[in-house]
């Protein structure tokens, strides 16, 4: 009796760790077309809400919409902001629309205004 409940646990254990490795590979697989834009030059728009903001590295923290001129789905990213004069006029918690400019996974916040 022992060991069939011994097995049954194993077998447990094997099967919770294999579905939760493919749960989490299926998390992931909406990234597979980050990055795989031309659009190097233009701007792109996006709508978030600010999660943070680092005057002292330039960056500010978004959980944003889908990006459509990246490809890229929701998700919450840290940008560099172009001028730091942009961070002035927004706080933790608005939602505000942006513009990223350059391509890659690195694009460039050139533009941020409250959604009020």
């Amino acid at each position: 009796m022992k060991n069939r409940f011994v097995i049954a646990a194993f077998a447990s254990v094997v099967f919770l760790g294999a579905s939760s490795a493919s749960a989490f590979a299926a998390d992931m697989g909406n990234m597979s077309n980050m990055g795989k834009s031309d659009s190097a030059g233009k701007v792109a728009h996006g709508i978030g809400v600010i999660k943070d903001i680092d005057t002292k590295q330039n960056t500010v923290i978004l959980a944003h919409q889908p990006i459509k001129e990246l490809n890229w789905s929701a998700m919450t990213m840290a940008f560099k902001v172009s001028d730091e004069k942009l961070l002035r006029g927004v706080n933790v918690g608005d939602q505000v629309a942006f513009d990223l400019k350059g391509g890659g996974m690195s694009p460039v916040v050139t533009a941020i205004r409250p959604i009020r």
